[in-house]
This record gives C-alpha cells, sequence and structure tokens, in this order.
C-alpha cells in the first residue's frame, strides 16, 4: 500500500473520527449539565441563606411585638388591679366609717359634719 491510499479514503491521523466526535459532544453536554446543576445549587444555596435572614427578621420582629404586647396587657391589669384595689379600700373606709360613727352616736357623740 503507499503512503497516500488512507487520504485517498477519506481517513487521516489528524481528523478525529465519528465515535470520538460523538465522544466530546458528549463530554462537552454532561460538562455544561454539570455547570448548571452547580450553579443552581450556588443559587439555591443563596436563596436559602436570603430566606434564613428574612426568616430571622421576622421571627425577631414578632418577639418584639409580643413582649410589647405582653408589657401593654401586663400595663392595663396593673391599673385594672389599682382600681379594684381603691374601690375596695374605699368601700372599706366607708364602712369604718360608719361603724365608728355609729358607736359615737351610741354613747351619745356626733361628728362635726361640715355642710355645703
Amino acid at each position: 500500500m503507499a503512503p497516500g491510499g488512507e487520504k485517498a479514503k477519506g481517513k487521516s491521523s489528524n481528523t478525529p473520527s465519528l465515535q470520538q466526535l460523538l465522544r466530546e459532544e458528549e463530554l462537552t453536554k454532561k460538562a455544561l449539565d454539570y455547570e448548571k446543576l452547580v450553579k443552581s445549587w450556588a443559587w439555591g444555596t443563596v436563596l436559602c441563606v436570603q430566606r434564613e435572614k428574612l426568616e430571622n427578621r421576622v421571627l425577631v420582629k414578632s418577639c418584639q411585638n409580643l413582649r410589647a404586647g405582653v408589657a401593654e396587657e401586663l400595663s392595663f391589669a396593673h391599673q385594672a388591679l389599682v382600681m379594684v384595689r381603691r374601690a375596695a379600700l374605699r368601700c372599706l373606709l366607708q364602712r369604718e366609717h360608719l361603724q365608728h360613727q355609729q358607736e359615737l352616736n351610741r354613747q351619745g357623740k356626733s361628728f362635726y359634719a361640715e355642710r355645703l
């Protein structure tokens, strides 16, 4: 065989075969798919971090709102308790005053009642 016989048939040592081209194309496609997967994971990580930060901010804000609400409720409860205790004390003082006045009346004594 002549050294130029292979070139005449279309097979040269420099040109890749169809199988090599298909294999390289498949490897290129796999590399692109892998690159897309890595980018997708990276983007997913970024989204997860952003969502976690947002959830933390929302959680902190809701805790602050809850604390403020509890503080307001405690303030109202304290005011109500003070009002109830004042009313009970006023009632007790009025009863004691009437009792003291009745005891003095039994002894024939009386209070000075200022007329307005």
